[in-house]
């Protein structure tokens, strides 16, 4: 559903001391908008889930691989990228650095290639955290030395399609996630982050954004205060049991919302070709 409110309580640009999120500016940087260039303080890390890669037709691999400073495919993700690779003849193009997971569904092909290329293949067997946990915590063992995690930005290609289950605790992990580092989740529909409580301002790409978008209260009850959309908030409270603000509509290039808890942004999202 949409709701209707005027939401004049959320900040505007002149007082605006939040959360500022990217979004698709992560894989397509803009020039020409200075708050999107990429600092060099941070890393980017692509985790590639074991799901269908999405937009393998696009550029979207191929910028994301460019720019990432750590390339990890999440157990069965490896035979995900091998085929690819095979398919569209990019096999060596695309090398990872790690696979990592209990690597009980990573084929004996995918691995041996990726081994012989130098990849690193990290077995951990712990049974109380699945395979996309483990590759946070192998990332936090690879960044830079002595920075926060919050200045590892983490791009996951998959997580939000298949099994009912598997969406769920994707969904899980990032918000769980969302405190200590920022979280972007690539779907072949949309691209999907945490914002936290507070005041979190969205810069939209006309280009590959939208044009419709979802908050959802997947937390608990969230007060919800919007401004940039077509159907704008005012303190509208909004539940998992009951009303959620869905398909609404990106009307302005910067969306504001203000959130009593965190909540999940997603919004539909066409790659470059």
């Amino acid at each position: 559903m949409s709701a209707d409110g005027n939401g004049d309580s959320c900040h505007d640009e002149q007082t605006f001391d939040g959360t500022t999120h990217l979004g698709s500016y992560l894989i397509y940087p803009s020039e020409q908008h200075a708050a999107t260039v990429w600092p060099s303080s941070k890393e980017l890390a692509l985790i590639i889930l074991n799901q269908p890669i999405p937009h393998a037709d696009t550029s979207l691999l191929s910028q994301l691989w460019a720019r990432a400073d750590h390339r990890i495919c999440v157990d069965g993700g490896g035979n995900r990228l091998y085929n690819l690779g095979k398919k569209i003849g990019t096999l060596s193009t695309y090398i990872p650095d790690v696979i990592v997971g209990d690597l009980d569904s990573l084929l004996e092909s995918p691995r041996a290639y990726y081994e012989q290329q130098g990849t690193s293949v990290q077995q951990i067997s712990d049974q109380d955290s699945t395979d996309f946990m483990k590759s946070l915590r192998y990332l936090d063992t690879v960044r830079r030395a002595g920075k926060p995690t919050e200045d590892c930005i983490v791009v996951v290609l998959g997580g939000l399609g298949g099994r009912l289950d598997h969406i769920l605790h994707t969904l899980k992990v990032m918000f769980n996630n969302h405190l200590k580092r920022q979280m972007v989740i690539v779907s072949d529909e949309n691209l999907t982050f945490v914002l936290p409580k507070g005041v979190n301002k969205i810069l939209v790409n006309k280009q590959v954004d939208g044009s419709t978008c979802g908050i959802l209260p997947l937390m608990g009850e969230a007060a919800l205060t919007t401004k940039g959309l077509r159907w704008n908030l005012d303190h509208y409270p909004s539940t998992f049991e009951g009303l959620m603000s869905t398909s609404n509509i990106i009307d302005d290039p910067e969306v504001y919302v203000d959130s009593s808890i965190p909540v999940a942004w997603t919004s539909e999202f066409r790659p470059m070709p």
